[in-house]
């Protein structure tokens, strides 16, 4: 945290204990403005904090920068590889057979319009352990957040002192979704895609009235609703030009008999698919061992490319039977790395989202780590460098009473068209930090 950042963080926090009665109102007014304006999360108002996550100029823009670039490397990168042939990189990836055929199917460029990359800023700069692109959420409940953080009094107090400032992302989402539509449709008509039952329906209601705001037909349509109609697809009644897609691909097959006549149309390209199936390539986890391991990299990037993904990327390696390099030099037969190197790594299956059956090893048995190692080499899994995880106090209530306690917190900068976007942080006690696994968001401000 550089002192002005400090500064800010102390301003905020002195301003909550002056008065903490005041500080719980307005906690509580957070709660319920949230809930009057849709940042709702299954029903319940987004957990989160009166202080939003702050950081320096300095650090936001190398956050943005670093964030923008990885996704569009990574996105060439996945069209590059094993000469251009998707259904190769697919099988070396590890995608099962049926989503290899829908991530392989022809779509002109760009395979990725929106994104989220999950990093952390250390004080070497920023760290990505993930690209979020198959569906990523969140766009709409960062505004919104800022939106009501910064109506709050504390806000205001602190930022007459501490210039704060936040990047909405939903106008350049909006662009940035029309600029895919068909040539020559002067009107789209947009449908924003995901079952209706979904806990972030709320995020894409934002967005529909951002779309709105704007002049422009958008709806949001459930995949089991859809027709195929004169070569079209077709959601409420009428034509859809664009599909903003908030399903990922692995829900579609899931319901792929009550889905058939919109899978159909996208495969018949009945509309434009924002993002195309194509994304899935570049945001798979196993894509980090191809962008970190010099030998198979160094036909896809130049030096300086291979240079920036082992400054922003943790190492990285597919979990199979082989000799590598690994991190700190020399080379290793990766299982036996993975196994002795335990408190300095991470486990995750390739293809999870959501923090699901992620194990960290220095929090967990050396035994349960062994035998997840071997039962993940019959699967598709990675193991990857642990980055460490930043913390920071946060203002909480307890028993009716103020505390600043500390929190992980991991930076999740947006990615819309490579434009300058908004980004968001995610804040827990747990290392695997998400909202679906209890964790809470906050807007990401930016000092000065």
């Amino acid at each position: 945290m550089t002192p002005e950042v400090a500064a800010a963080v102390a301003a905020y926090h002195a301003e909550l204990g002056r008065d903490p009665r005041a500080a719980g109102e307005q906690s509580e007014t957070l709660r319920a403005e949230f809930a009057r304006r849709g940042v709702t999360f299954d029903g319940q108002p987004m957990a989160s904090f009166v202080r939003p996550h702050l950081v320096s100029r300095a650090a936001g823009t190398a956050l943005a920068r670093d964030g923008r670039r990885l996704v569009e490397l990574a996105a060439r990168v996945a069209r590059a590889a094993f000469g251009g042939d998707a259904f190769a990189l697919a099988d070396w990836l590890g995608l099962p057979r049926e989503h290899a055929r829908w991530a392989a199917l022809p779509a002109p460029p760009p395979d990725v319009v929106l994104s989220r990359a999950d990093g952390f800023l250390t004080p070497q700069g920023a760290r990505f352990i993930e690209l979020n692109s198959d569906a990523p959420a969140g766009f709409g409940y960062g505004d919104r957040m800022a939106e009501v953080i910064a109506s709050l009094p504390v806000f205001a107090a602190v930022a007459t002192r501490h210039p704060l400032s936040y990047a909405p992302s939903a106008p350049l989402l909006v662009d940035a979704v029309l600029r895919q539509a068909p040539q020559g449709v002067a009107s789209p008509r947009v449908a924003i895609v995901d079952f209706a039952e979904v806990k972030t329906r709320p995020d894409q209601e934002i967005l529909r009235e951002a779309f709105a705001a704007r002049g422009v037909d958008c709806v949001l349509a459930d995949p089991r609703e859809f027709e195929l109609a004169a070569g079209r697809l077709v959601a409420g009644g009428a034509p859809v030009d664009v599909v903003y897609r908030r399903t990922v691909l692995s829900e579609l097959l899931d319901h792929a008999a009550d889905v058939q006549p919109f899978l159909r149309g996208c495969e018949a390209g009945a509309a434009v698919l924002v993002n195309s199936f194509r994304c899935q390539l570049s945001e798979d986890k196993t894509l980090f061992a191809l962008l970190t391991d010099d030998e198979r990299a160094a036909e896809l990037m130049d030096a300086d490319e291979r240079a920036f993904c082992l400054r922003v990327l943790p190492w990285t390696r597919k979990l199979e039977e082989r000799r590598t390099r690994v991190a700190g030099g020399g080379e290793r037969d990766l299982v036996a790395h993975a196994i002795e190197a335990r408190e300095r790594l991470v486990l995750k299956p390739a293809h999870g989202y959501g923090g699901r059956s992620v194990f960290v090893g220095d929090e967990t048995d050396a035994a349960e780590w062994e035998r997840a190692i071997r039962e993940g080499l019959a699967a598709s899994w990675v193991v990857q460098e642990r980055v460490a995880i930043p913390e920071e106090p946060f203002p909480v209530w307890r028993d009716g009473g103020l505390a600043f306690e500390s929190f992980k917190v991991n930076v999740n900068p947006f990615y819309v068209a490579g434009a300058e976007a908004g980004a968001v942080t995610r804040a827990s006690r747990s290392s695997v930090i998400n909202v679906s696994a209890g964790g809470g968001s906050v807007p990401t401000f930016v000092v000065g």
